[in-house]
């Protein structure tokens, strides 16, 4: 009669265990004594646990493409989400919100080399403002590839409005690149919340 060598099948046991907790581990030491409640509710959560993985490494490759000053600013933006994500995270009761949030977030970050338009042919003041800078030509890209993968027809003159408006504020005085990234990310998350809307079960 066979054994089992049951200390062997254990062992592969507990390292398949590992494996699978590393690939969906959050960017963060979840075995740290100091967790937040926040922390405790994403090590907790094996999607928002990926969620906060993938968030982080798009926010460092991001930033390591970005010149300077542009980086201080992301830095900046980043420290005021984390702030809104305890809040989210912990008050937000519709179902999949704390993924949505994640969601808006990863598609403002994840890196893009280009704007969603030739830059090479940018003749308006506002496609020469974005072309002249890094964050702004990747939150371009980033807005008309999520624009793109929505695909309603209901939401084409919603666009065109958006860009007329967009168009607008970035010929003002006041609203420099900072501005131009609010304007380029709140248009991000609608476009997330709507296809959201169109596509429910979306993940």
């Amino acid at each position: 009669m066979n054994r089992i060598n049951f200390s062997g099948v254990l062992t592969l046991a507990t390292i398949l265990i590992l494996i699978s907790t590393t690939l969906v581990a959050a960017s963060f030491n979840c075995k740290r004594s100091t967790l937040t409640e926040v922390e405790h509710k994403i090590c907790n959560n094996p999607r928002l646990s990926k969620a906060d993985k993938q968030m982080s490494k798009a926010y460092f490759k991001l930033l390591e493409d970005l010149p300077k000053l542009e980086a201080q600013l992301l830095k900046q933006d980043q420290l005021e989400w984390l702030k809104e994500r305890s809040y989210e995270l912990l008050n937000c009761s519709e179902p999949d919100c704390k993924i949505r949030f994640y969601e808006i977030r990863i598609q403002q970050l994840e890196p893009i080399k280009q704007a969603g338009f030739s830059c090479e042919k940018a003749a308006t003041e506002t496609e020469k403002m974005v072309c002249n800078s890094r964050l702004l030509k990747h939150a371009d890209g980033r807005m008309t590839k999520l624009y793109k993968s929505v695909r309603d027809e209901l939401l084409k003159q919603d666009q065109r409005d958006w860009l007329k408006l967009r168009d607008f504020e970035l010929r003002q005085s006041y609203c420099d690149i900072y501005c131009a990234w609010q304007l380029y990310k709140d248009r991000i998350e609608f476009l997330v919340r709507y296809k959201y809307i169109l596509t429910p079960n979306n993940q």
